[in-house]
């Protein structure tokens, strides 16, 4: 398969926001040939499964197309606003929880810390927050990346000639995890090319999370703390520059760049060398104190030749670090706490997603009032029966909703989004495997009753 391919599969939802990919003549130049030799790309699913449609969006699309109206209209609008208010009572615990865990590990609070914790019972809780935020990412539809991809993504090294070496040795713990995966279009010039400008295709994360602990270690920056857990957001960030990302990084310039320092320093001072050396000599035949004069010059010229070389050297690394910091500056969204709360929201949105679509289109195929099935009017598309759908039709009648009203591709989660129906008691399954729903009203009522048990049995923070 193509890497042309694979982009246009992972950004087809994007229609109208991202280019798309275009066939590459085989003299263009592109970061990765075909996507066997892409380290992350073969490792991800070719559809995402995470839903890119906001909420009230959906809401309203659903309503529309549904075409509810009285009874069904207002218990549609009871049943959203109790579900969701379920949905975030629960994923406040887990917040609570995440609060107490990451309070001790947390490198920007200013809090005193009246219980100083131990080394193991540090490192007991650097595990249990790692293992709470990475079933948050997963319910967000977060894939964590292993350590074999990320060290194949940082050999791969940059596109822009700029190198970093990275020390793995330098983390305790580093946990990377990315969503959305797509291919972008940018332009450049190279010498290589008589500075023409070429297009290249350049896969990225649309969105990015890290999550690391440093060891103590003289060599590392004097600004982190190794008993601190960090965590960072960043948003479409190339696959090539992931190293860019992680701490420790030093640049190491192209041989190209060597090559602009050391070659005008070395054929310079040569020329300077030889014409010192022929007026000195000729000057201290005639005049002993300004041939003094003269080598004193000659080695100040040295001096100077070598301060040159070493600033220039500095210099470059300076533009490259300064381009690099002002591209973090751009595509960093959150940093520690501040990323809790964000994928908290993002988790506690697509489960309401997955949950409101599966019930609503399941309903209105097997609601005892809507046995004929409002939606979609396609004759070829109708799989439901009132008895009840298996979770292949199911499936299938959502994501070609989704397709057709949203333009959006997505694998839908099926299996997930009927566990939460089932553990809300608002479906159930029969002896054939084919589910259906309460109605509506039903389903509001029970919702209350969820809302209400929430709130008696909800287990006690762990610290």
């Amino acid at each position: 398969m193509s890497f042309c391919k694979k982009a246009k599969l992972d950004i087809s939802s994007d229609k109208g926001k991202q280019p798309q990919a275009r066939p590459l003549d085989q003299g263009d130049a592109i970061v990765v040939q075909t996507i066997d030799q892409d380290p992350i790309a073969a490792g991800l699913q070719q559809r995402r499964t995470f839903i890119p449609v906001r909420y009230g969006d959906l809401k309203l699309k659903i309503a529309q197309t549904l075409d509810l109206a009285g009874t069904n209209a207002h218990d549609f609008k009871q049943l959203c606003e109790r579900m969701q208010s379920v949905f975030h009572a629960e994923h406040l615990s887990s917040l609570l929880r995440l609060e107490e865990l990451y309070g001790p590990l947390d490198p920007d609070d200013d809090s005193i810390e009246i219980r100083e914790l131990t080394a193991d019972a540090r490192d007991r809780q650097v595990s249990r927050l790692l293992d709470e935020v990475s079933g948050l990412l997963y319910s967000a539809h977060y894939k964590k990346l292993s350590r074999e991809e990320i060290q194949s993504a940082v050999s791969m090294g940059s596109q822009w000639n700029v190198k970093l070496e990275v020390d793995f040795d330098l983390f305790d713990r580093l946990e990377i995890f990315a969503r959305g995966y797509r291919v972008v279009e940018i332009r450049r010039r190279r010498w290589q090319n008589f500075y023409r400008e070429e297009l290249i295709e350049l896969p990225e994360f649309q969105r990015l999370i890290m999550a690391f602990r440093l060891k103590s270690s003289k060599e590392m920056d004097e600004s982190l703390d190794a008993s601190k857990v960090y965590l960072k957001t960043f948003k479409n960030i190339p696959e090539t520059d992931l190293e860019t990302l992680l701490p420790g990084s030093k640049i190491k310039l192209s041989m190209i760049d060597r090559g602009k320092i050391i070659l005008p320093t070395v054929s310079g001072a040569a020329i300077t060398i030889f014409k010192l050396l022929r007026g000195a000599i000729v000057l201290a035949v005639a005049f002993t104190l300004h041939s003094i004069l003269v080598w004193l010059v000659f080695l100040g010229a040295i001096v100077g030749y070598l301060v040159k070389s070493v600033l220039s050297y500095f210099r470059t690394k300076k533009n490259y670090q300064f381009g690099l910091t002002r591209s973090l500056y751009l595509k960093n969204l959150d940093n520690n706490s501040s990323v809790i709360f964000r994928i908290l929201n993002e988790a506690e949105e697509q489960e309401l997603l997955e949950t409101i679509l599966c019930f609503m289109l399941l309903w209105d195929r097997t609601g005892a009032d809507r046995n004929n099935g409002s939606y979609p009017a396609n004759k070829a598309d109708s799989l439901a029966s009132p008895e009840g759908m298996t979770e292949r039709e199911i499936d299938s009648m959502v994501e070609q909703y989704l397709i057709r009203e949203t333009d959006v591709d997505v694998d839908f989660e099926i299996h997930d989004a009927l566990g939460k129906l089932a553990r809300l008691g608002l479906a159930d399954v029969d002896d054939q495997g084919r589910w259906s729903t309460v109605e509506i009203g039903d389903a509001v009522d029970r919702l209350n009753a969820n809302w209400e048990k929430l709130f008696r049995l909800r287990p006690p923070i762990v610290t």
